[in-house]
């Protein structure tokens, strides 16, 4: 067995529920079963390197995918209900000595998908924890593309309560704790209900690590600030939520920073045949957006708007209060006729910030992800003006038109990053020019090197008062040529 097979199998056992793309120069290669797996879902030739072995049951099969083009590939497996692991070169290979290092830099899940090609911009991809106990249940959702993150708990451990919950939210993936994993209903429920991947995990819902990770996420360390501390069922479906995020993404994630706790009553309970029976989110006959009730309401302009639309009807308000409160809102909008139709015209300039922000997080947005962030907010100022004119004594929009427009990162962005930026930044002149005076220098390096070089001829005769010359060769690279 070759070094490198020893570094992929020791790398693969730490993975076994992954398929594992496995970075060798320019492809994600696949090995034994990954690549039996991959190739049969992704339609691609299974080959070997072992074609000396004379017995096909000993040579090792193999398919791989250019990595520049492998979002796609992993899209498809994804879709498919599979978890992939990113196995990336953690060192330049001509600078390496012997095997090159190489380790998993990300997972990748149905639940955990940051790049917007494999997302529905019109709702939310969540991934939830399911904690249940004798003496108490809770449940936590999270979208990492938007930093979205909820968590509510029952104390009576009702498993029917649950139900209600990840009917509403609708989750792509779900980690349970050691009894939810026992209870074969909520585990089908989840699987064949709402076509979840289920895993169970019950290590990452322990009570003091729970605690420790969710307040170091949304009270600066100090759990007593969380709003949960004191209800261990929510500590923990929490706490065991971020701990398997972390474990997947293997990065900070900052933008995640506001949990909404809410309590039992505060929204409408819906059952699964209530809610295809109502047909709110999508038609009873054909399983489709149009006709339901969903579709007749949502005239929303953004990305946001339609996921927050759906977000809506899923949890029906029951506080009268709160009821009003949206309500006085929309009929202020509603009855300003002119500034009504502004705000939608500013609203059409407006694309997805939320997600576009979880990319720069997450550190996957490029050049133009930045630009299109800093055009969207350009249009937030003359947005807040509309609204500050609609009704300056309703609340509810008082509280947006107080909204920060983001001036400085949209003028930082507008200096730093190129106009003319490339989509990857694998292909570099993503920094604007005159932005660095370093980068400047090595750009003019780059693209004057002639010049340069004659720089240093010119420099080095004067100083030495010789007329040596610069010269190059493939032996010795760059050197000074001096006469005798």
């Amino acid at each position: 067995m070759t070094p490198m097979m020893k570094q992929y199998l020791k790398i693969k056992e730490q993975h076994k529920d992954c398929i594992l793309f496995f970075r060798l120069g320019d492809f994600y290669e696949m090995f034994n079963e990954d690549a039996r797996l991959a190739s049969k879902e992704l339609d691609l030739t299974l080959t070997t390197r072992d074609r000396n072995k004379e017995k096909e049951e000993d040579r090792t099969p193999m398919c791989g995918v250019p990595y520049h083009s492998a979002e796609a590939y992993i899209g498809r497996l994804i879709s498919k209900g599979y978890k992939v692991a990113i196995c990336e070169q953690l060192e330049d290979p001509a600078l390496a000595k012997g095997i090159v290092e190489r380790d998993v830099i990300k997972i990748i899940t149905p639940g955990m998908v940051m790049d917007t090609s494999m997302l529905d911009e019109n709702r939310s991809n969540f991934v939830c924890s399911v904690y249940l106990e004798a003496e108490g249940s809770a449940v936590c959702f999270a979208d990492i593309s938007t930093g979205e993150i909820s968590a509510t708990s029952f104390p009576d451990g009702s498993i029917e309560k649950i139900k209600h919950e990840l009917i509403r939210f609708s989750p792509s993936e779900a980690v349970l704790n050691e009894n939810a994993g026992a209870d074969r209903e909520t585990v089908n429920f989840l699987r064949e209900k709402l076509g979840c991947l289920v895993q169970t995990d019950d290590r990452r819902f322990e009570y003091e690590p729970a605690l420790e990770i969710a307040a170091k996420q949304f009270a600066g360390g100090a759990p007593e600030r969380l709003e949960i501390y004191g209800d261990r069922s929510a500590v923990c479906a929490v706490g065991g939520l971020l701990a398997y995020i972390y474990d997947a993404q293997k990065t900070d994630l900052d933008h995640m920073n506001t949990l909404e706790y809410y309590t039992e009553g505060r929204f409408m309970e819906f059952d699964i045949q209530t809610v295809r029976n109502l047909e709110i989110m999508q038609t009873l006959r054909n399983q489709e957006k149009k006709g339901s009730l969903l579709w007749v309401i949502d005239k929303t302009r953004t990305p946001m708007g339609s996921r927050l639309m759906r977000s809506w009807l899923s949890k029906p308000l029951l506080n009268a209060a709160a009821i009003k409160r949206r309500q006085n809102a929309v009929y202020s909008l509603f009855s300003d006729n002119v500034h009504r139709g502004e705000i939608i015209e500013s609203l059409k300039k407006i694309g997805d910030i939320e997600r576009l922000i979880g990319k720069a997080v997450y550190g996957s947005a490029g050049g133009r992800d930045l630009l299109s962030m800093a055009d969207y907010l350009s249009e937030i100022p003359e947005l807040l003006g509309h609204l500050s004119a609609v009704e300056k004594k309703n609340p509810y929009i008082n509280e947006i038109c107080s909204l920060d427009g983001l001036s400085d990162i949209r003028e930082l962005i507008y200096a730093s990053i190129h106009p003319k930026a490339p989509f990857s930044v694998r292909e570099g002149g993503v920094i604007n020019d005159g932005y660095d005076s370093e980068i400047d220098r090595l750009r003019g390096l780059l693209g004057g090197s002639t010049d340069a070089l004659s720089a240093i001829e010119s420099r080095e005769r004067e100083r030495t008062g010789k007329k040596l010359k610069v010269g190059y060769n493939r032996v010795f690279g760059y050197y000074i040529e001096i006469p005798r």
